[in-house]
């Protein structure tokens, strides 16, 4: 996980908690299976389709982008490759 300028390791059951204010990015670099549980508070009311707010920063919840790979997986084919599926030509 990326939180602020520190990418932090967050151990099976473990949690972190980020400031409104700083930047937050979930990413699984492992071949394991990883299920996260993601609650944020107060409501993000302005970030819904019709909001009538105004300087809204959407590189707080996006970097660059929304498919946009944090740094240290620069280079890294993403989506990964199917394991299942036939080889190309």
């Amino acid at each position: 996980m990326r939180a602020g300028d520190a990418t932090l390791t967050v151990p099976r059951h473990g949690g972190v908690l980020v400031g409104p204010d700083h930047l937050r990015q979930v990413f699984n670099d492992t071949d394991a299976e990883v299920l996260w549980l993601i609650v944020g508070a107060p409501a993000e009311l302005e970030f819904l389709r019709g909001s009538k707010s105004t300087g809204v920063d959407l590189t707080l919840i996006y970097p660059t982008d929304p498919k946009q790979l944090p740094r240290e997986l620069a280079g890294v084919q993403w989506p990964p490759p199917d394991p299942s599926a036939p080889a190309e030509p």
